[in-house]
């Protein structure tokens, strides 16, 4: 029975070790894989893209927590991470040991928890065999679901304002404005309202200055956001440009399609409604009609069979 009280201390401290190892092997696996790719890099492909081997001991686990995240939700790391005071180049490892903490405090609650309920058993132990992975896998995936829905709300937020945005600009390229004017000039108008939207065309207002290839910032955009809607609109304002057409015709078409993108959701949302409330209305809604109708014959039927 002492044994028995001390061994779920020592199967999460077991469990805790095994996870660091893993970690820590896949860590050097990768680096060794990437390292054998990049001795097959000529030269000049060596010199276009630097090798990774400085990047220092935590490059592996940055790789690992970072699987399955594409540039918009690195791009809102990044952004959350410059709100603390924490470096950009420093962004990735931050989240990486976030996910890693969070794991950790996760074991430390449910063991915790388990502890004060009692386990001194075998039913006990069985308990922590089978919560504290469970435990660790939430905590370590509760950031990235985190961040994908943050990079979700984010894109919605951004695809929400861009046709008052296009509007706005409309004006401004009839009045005599060019694009990256245009840019600047409803970027102050739009920085109280769609703040997320402002510093996405700010940034893009600013790499059209800068980059030589207007393609390149259109699609650093769409990229940035990562929304169906703003690709679009970001190959139709490339497409006009290269091509010498209208650009005020380009943006008003460019904003009727998102408003009807927008129509055509919010109708497919509503006619989605009936089917999403069926299962609510038979759970609360169908038991109170049934005792409001059966009761009273139930009753009856119970003061009968009393006699």
């Amino acid at each position: 029975m002492e044994f028995l009280q001390f061994f779920p201390a020592i199967l999460s401290l077991g469990l805790i070790c095994g996870g660091a190892f893993m970690v820590i092997e896949a860590a050097r696996s990768e680096r060794k894989l990437i390292a054998e790719r990049v001795a097959f890099v000529s030269a000049r492909g060596a010199a276009q893209r630097p090798s990774r081997a400085d990047e220092g001991p935590e490059a592996g686990l940055v790789r690992i927590s970072a699987a399955g995240l594409d540039d918009a939700d690195l791009l809102e790391i990044t952004r959350i991470c410059r709100r603390i005071g924490v470096p950009d180049r420093r962004a990735p490892f931050a989240f990486a040991m976030a996910r890693l903490l969070l794991g950790g405090a996760m074991i430390l609650l449910t063991l915790t928890a388990l502890h004060s309920i009692g386990q001194a058993s075998m039913v006990g132990a069985l308990a922590v065999v089978a919560i504290t992975p469970l435990a660790a896998a939430a905590g370590w995936l509760l950031p990235f679901v985190i961040i994908r829905r943050m990079t979700r709300e984010r894109a919605d937020e951004v695809t929400h304002g861009l046709p008052e945005a296009l509007e706005l600009l409309v004006v401004c390229v009839e009045a005599g404005l060019s694009l990256e004017d245009g840019l600047d000039r409803i970027t102050e108008e739009l920085k109280r309202s769609q703040p997320a939207l402002a510093e996405e065309l700010a940034t893009t207002a600013a790499d059209l200055k800068v980059l030589p290839d207007r393609d390149a910032a259109f699609n650093a955009m769409a990229e940035r956001v990562g929304s169906p809607a703003v690709r679009s609109v970001m190959k139709t304002l490339s497409q006009t440009l290269r091509f010498g057409t209208p650009l005020a015709n380009a943006l008003r078409t460019a904003a009727a399609e998102l408003r009807n993108e927008s129509l055509l959701l919010m109708e497919e949302r509503a006619n989605r409604l009936p089917s999403l409330l069926t299962v609510p209305m038979m759970l609360f809604i169908m038991p109170t009609i049934f005792m409001i109708v059966g009761g009273p014959a139930v009753l009856r039927l119970m003061a009968v069979l009393h006699r």
